[in-house]
């Protein structure tokens, strides 16, 4: 945001609320230097802008596609995830911490998941070689299809084209699939270590208020895994889309923490969609799991997408310029067209 505007470089004036002075036509005058600059007043047109962009727009349809892309690269990523966790953990501790996943994935897709960690827990996991090297590559390549995606929908989202030469673009959504698989396994070491961290009060008779320690230990997993998101996310929108200046982190924080809560509570309402209402086992048969998979992806990538676009929105507002989305720029040189006389 700051290399975007450099609103720092800019005196503020504000309103009578505290907030930025605006124009008529709902833009600040000046430039804003910090997300909490921005007043609830403000923070209602930045919304009302990105729910517009969100159903006017393409982001279903491109939604969509993520969901197809990040279906196909589901098990190449667990299996990666299996192999770097197993280099420095025992990989018995990865099942047990799904639980957490339980509420968030469909019955079908959780068991299917599920499954297929077992099936790779249960295979003797080797040291680090060059065989295991060559087919955790080949596992993070074929993973990172769901990442070039979503960097594709991000661009869209951030009103920029992707100018990245071949290998650029694909040496960044390996890189940034590799820190995801590595940061998923540092999660799940962490979901392991925390509560034992907590046990420790107990071994060192440290006084603690009565029941502290099983609120601890039985929250400190979703805590982790909520963590995360936040900071998965938060990576994606700085470094994912191909953009001339990398914003502050401060401008993709708001929208990496609305969309991970917006990803739990959408993720367990589809799941209880699922187990409760929809009968895709009846309807798909033994592709009503992969069906469950996909949908909850798309799910996923519609609010991901969300977060961008609020970012994308935020930005605009706080630079004083309004955001025109470039599927509405195409949209209005159709509309202004005019066919030649025949």
């Amino acid at each position: 945001m700051q290399a975007l505007c450099q609103p720092e470089s800019h005196s503020h004036t504000h309103g009578p609320d505290g907030g930025p002075d605006r124009a008529p036509d709902g833009q600040p005058d000046n430039p804003v230097s910090h997300p909490t600059a921005l007043r609830w007043a403000d923070w209602k047109i930045i919304l009302r802008r990105a729910i517009r962009s969100l159903f006017v727009g393409p982001t279903t349809l491109v939604a969509a596609g993520c969901a197809f892309y990040s279906t196909l690269s589901l098990f190449p990523a667990i299996s990666a995830l299996i192999s770097i966790y197993g280099l420095a953990f025992d990989v018995n501790t990865v099942a047990p911490q799904m639980d957490v996943l339980h509420h968030l994935l469909p019955p079908s897709a959780f068991r299917l998941i599920q499954d297929r960690v077992q099936t790779l827990v249960a295979e003797p996991h080797a040291s680090l070689t060059l065989n295991l090297i060559i087919s955790l590559t080949v596992a993070l390549w074929s993973a990172s299809a769901a990442t070039r995606s979503i960097i594709y929908a991000l661009n869209m989202a951030y009103d920029t084209r992707e100018t990245r030469n071949f290998i650029i673009f694909h040496i960044t959504a390996f890189s940034l699939t590799l820190f995801a698989v590595l940061g998923a396994a540092l999660t799940i070491a962490l979901m392991v270590a925390v509560p034992l961290l907590f046990s420790m009060a107990v071994w060192l008779h440290i006084p603690t208020p009565p029941g502290a320690l099983n609120f601890l230990a039985r929250w400190s997993g979703p805590i982790v895994m909520f963590t995360f998101e936040i900071l998965a996310l938060s990576g994606l929108y700085r470094f994912g889309p191909d953009r001339k200046s990398k914003t502050r982190w401060r401008w993709v924080l708001p929208g990496a923490l609305l969309s991970t809560v917006m990803w739990i509570l959408a993720s367990q309402a589809f799941s209880y969609y699922v187990a409760h209402l929809a009968s895709y086992n009846a309807t798909y048969g033994p592709l009503g799991a992969v069906i469950a998979i996909m949908m909850w992806f798309f799910v996923t990538a519609w609010v991901v997408l969300m977060g961008a676009e609020i970012n994308a929105e935020m930005e605009g507002y706080a630079c004083g310029t309004p955001r025109q989305p470039a599927w509405q720029v195409v949209a209005n040189r159709a509309d202004n067209a005019t066919c030649p006389p025949a």
